[in-house]
């Protein structure tokens, strides 16, 4: 499965039992699917079939460090222009720590636009 970086994409509709490309579990699929919430993150290539909750996070995972090596001005304007979440994906946007806070991750940082000063564990404006 391919992906690429997008600012929007057309959000799925239909409704019916899937099966993971990648795992072969069975999961429930449609109206305001889960999946929707990656879509506006990046492209994923359709014709590599739906995957998982798990599967989906975990390429996505992959994809966003891919991304995140090497950043460049063009990168990090790339990722910026996406905009903030509008919804937090867990291992994605953040984790929670030994005590149940939210740990922001680069990524998410970076698509807050600029350096909040407060100092985030994860802060990748330290290095650019």
């Amino acid at each position: 499965m391919s992906l690429t970086l997008k600012t929007g994409i057309q959000l799925m509709t239909d409704s019916r039992e899937k099966t993971c490309s990648s795992c072969a579990t069975t999961f429930k699929c449609g109206g305001n699917c889960w999946c929707n919430d990656f879509h506006s993150i990046f492209q994923i290539n359709s014709k590599a079939g739906c995957w998982c909750r798990s599967c989906l996070t975990n390429h996505m995972k992959e994809a966003i460090n891919e991304h995140m090596r090497n950043l460049t001005p063009d990168k990090i304007k790339a990722i910026q222009a996406l905009g903030k979440p509008t919804v937090l994906i867990e291992e994605i946007d953040y984790n929670l720590n030994e005590q149940g806070a939210l740990v922001f991750s680069g990524w998410n940082l970076l698509r807050q636009g600029g350096c909040c000063g407060n100092g985030c564990t994860n802060c990748p404006y330290k290095s650019i």
